[in-house]
């Protein structure tokens, strides 16, 4: 898998495997993460937002904010690096969404802007083009398509059971399934 490389910053490294260096690559699709993440041995299932976001070498920070506002990524004033702030208020659940949400601004957008500020999740209708990428990239992160359709299996389709295990809340499971063209169970 080939690393999608825009003209934005002609000097980056184009590669058909991950590098170690992630700073390296302008962009990582779910897959690439994920295989990054179990050669630097984090847990993928679930995923261990936080120990990915190190590896990725950037800081967490979990803050108090305004309930409309889940999190943020920015870059830090120094320019050498990037932070994540999240909702310490929020449910961990939802901050987990969030770490990964942030983690797709990451990966897909951080060349475009130097602060992402997400106010709310799963509003398609409102979302613009970067923050729907995010929220997908997050939800394939979260929960990647062939582990989750095993513990639709496993979990008899019990929407409770499935959110409990992947860490999120029972409307990104809903959302997930939907996306993936799943029906039954309750995962209308």
């Amino acid at each position: 898998m080939a690393f999608i490389r825009k003209n934005v910053k002609p000097n980056l490294v184009a590669s058909s495997n991950v590098s170690d260096d992630s700073s390296s690559a302008e962009t990582f699709t779910v897959a690439q993460l994920l295989e990054l993440a179990k050669r630097k041995g984090v847990e993928t299932s679930p995923l261990d937002v936080q120990k990915l976001l190190s590896v990725l070498g950037v800081e967490l920070l979990s803050v108090p904010m305004k309930d409309e506002i889940s999190g943020v990524l920015s870059r830090l004033e120094n320019k050498d690096g990037w932070v994540v702030k999240v909702n310490a208020l929020h449910h961990p659940n939802r901050q987990r969404f969030t770490i990964a949400h942030e983690i797709g601004h990451y990966c897909r957008h951080r060349w475009q802007q130097k602060e992402f500020q997400d106010l709310n999740f799963f509003r398609n209708g409102e979302s613009n083009p970067m923050e729907a990428e995010a929220n997908r990239f997050a939800s394939e992160l979260l929960m990647p398509e062939p582990t989750f359709k095993e513990k639709v299996r496993l979990f008899a389709g019990s929407i409770e059971a499935i959110a409990q295990y992947f860490k999120v809340s029972t409307l990104a499971v809903r959302v997930r399934a939907k996306n993936l063209g799943m029906k039954g169970h309750g995962l209308e």
